[in-house]
């Protein structure tokens, strides 16, 4: 009877001691933690989606979106709203909690009751894993390493998705931003080519004047065709990064312009030192390194003893009566000495990861802070510089032809200028906000500028992005002439 009512405060306690375990486990998995690191690193709160209401909040949110014209960090925020790949990525904090409860139980014994089929003889023999028992408080420090990990891992895929968003849109809008900029040099070539072709038909200039003007035609159709077909595989592959139903991709309507580069350098050296600090994928890497830490000990105890077993058998005769108890081994043939290099050998593995993720990551923040200052200062550099000066140019050109000083060879030449001046200083803003992206997988790169100007298109005069002339030229301004 003094077993029996052992038995009995056993059993709450260890009730009590469950349930306390698994009150001390964050119901949300940390991800309230996650959230407000994701959303100071990328300016967007991202959302776990875990219930039909959570869904519905998300759902409203993201019509509200859709309902006004989306930049870059509203994208971002859309992407967080309704992705399935981030949702399924999240979801690992959910199987991680799972596993932390489950390390920071008590080990389930298991339970045979057997009868044989003649007498009144009952047996029941418990068993449970010794190792497990022993070691309970280390398996619950190595289930709390692991909740860390994947913690640490779901903070830097947000960070990367919403790179990768802003990056998906980069290249969208400077698609439609090359498509403008070709339709209207397309528009003005078409102009130009009627005009030389009533300036030959009344036979005040060469064929080869004439030719040389429709090869310039043709060529800025062929430009735009070419960034015409740019523009919906970019837009189709934002709208899978975002993770948007057909109905909603419908409704998206997007910003036409990327904004032009911050005025300010970035303070790069500061820059770098605190991406160091605060890069997620580095500190994923870190929480990997203690996850495996956390589990070498009782790792090495496993390659010793791989199953170690205690049990208890009871017979009930009308009354219960004989008890015994059993303890065994396995031991494994070579002493546990290959499991115990696995170990060692994984240890050393996830050591040298580590060191690579930082030498990547100041790689990474690096180069991409140089490009992105040297495309800031040479998108600068054609809007106040290369394009005013082609501007000037080709209303110089075109006054020496109207005075028919040169030829129309001339006037071709700057006109395909001014083109590749407007398509260089797209390219280098392109370039900027792209290398800046990428720097977002590590840092707040506004954090790290003074007086930037990053608003958005109607920020910034369209003269300045959209350097080819906005409507065809008179074609018989070009030649002091009247056709009429």
């Amino acid at each position: 009877m003094k077993t029996l009512r052992q038995r009995r405060v056993l059993g709450p306690g260890l009730l009590l001691l469950t349930a306390s375990a698994c009150a001390s486990v964050q119901p949300d998995a940390g991800f309230t933690d996650i959230s407000k690191v994701v959303e100071a690193r990328t300016g967007a709160a991202p959302v776990w989606t875990r219930s039909q209401a959570s869904q519905a909040e998300a759902d409203a949110a993201a019509d509200r979106l859709l309902a006004e014209r989306v930049g870059m960090d509203e994208a971002v925020a859309l992407a967080f709203l309704t992705s399935p790949r981030l949702q399924a990525e999240l979801e690992v904090l959910g199987i991680a909690r799972a596993d932390l409860i489950s390390s920071v139980l008590p080990t389930a014994p298991f339970l045979e009751i057997s009868r044989p089929t003649s007498g009144n003889i009952l047996s029941l023999d418990v068993s449970a894993s010794l190792l497990d028992l022993i070691f309970w408080p280390q398996r619950a420090q190595a289930g709390k390493a692991a909740m860390e990990a994947a913690q640490a891992r779901a903070a830097a895929v947000l960070a990367d998705a919403a790179a990768d968003v802003r990056i998906a849109f980069i290249e969208h809008t400077a698609a439609v931003q090359a498509l403008d900029l070709y339709r209207q040099a397309e528009a003005a070539g078409q102009a130009a080519q009627l005009a030389a072709e009533a300036m030959f038909e009344a036979g005040n200039i060469a064929r080869v004047d004439y030719d040389r003007q429709r090869q310039f035609a043709a060529q800025m159709t062929a430009e735009r065709m070419r960034a015409e077909g740019q523009v919906g595989p970019t837009r189709e592959r934002l709208i899978a990064i975002l993770g948007l139903t057909q109905e909603r991709a419908e409704k998206l309507q997007l910003v036409s312009r990327l904004p032009a580069p911050a005025e300010a350098a970035l303070d790069t050296g500061r820059l770098i030192g605190a991406a160091m600090d605060d890069s997620l994928q580095v500190a994923a890497a870190e929480a990997d390194m203690r996850q495996m830490a956390a589990g070498r000990g009782l790792r090495n105890i496993e390659a010793l003893m791989r199953d170690a077993e205690f049990g208890a058998e009871f017979e009930r005769d009308g009354s219960w009566s004989d008890e015994s108890y059993s303890l065994g081994l396995a031991l494994p043939v070579d002493l546990g000495v290959a499991g115990r290099q696995r170990v060692a050998s994984e240890m050393r593995q996830a050591f040298q990861r580590l060191h690579q993720a930082r030498l990547d990551s100041l790689a990474d923040i690096r180069s991409s802070a140089q490009t992105a200052e040297s495309a800031r200062a040479l998108a600068l550099f054609h809007r106040d510089v290369s394009l005013p000066v082609s501007a000037e140019v080709f209303d110089g050109v075109v006054r020496d032809f109207n005075a028919m000083q040169i030829g129309m060879f001339e006037l071709l030449q700057s006109r395909r200028d001014r083109v590749d001046a407007g398509r260089d200083y797209l390219e280098a803003v392109t370039d900027y906000w792209r290398a800046r992206a990428e720097l977002e997988r590590h840092v707040r790169v506004s954090d790290f500028e003074s007086g930037a100007d990053t608003g958005n298109e109607d920020d910034h005069p369209q003269s300045e992005e959209k350097p080819v002339e906005h409507s065809p030229p008179d074609p018989n301004q070009h030649q002091g002439h009247d056709h009429g």
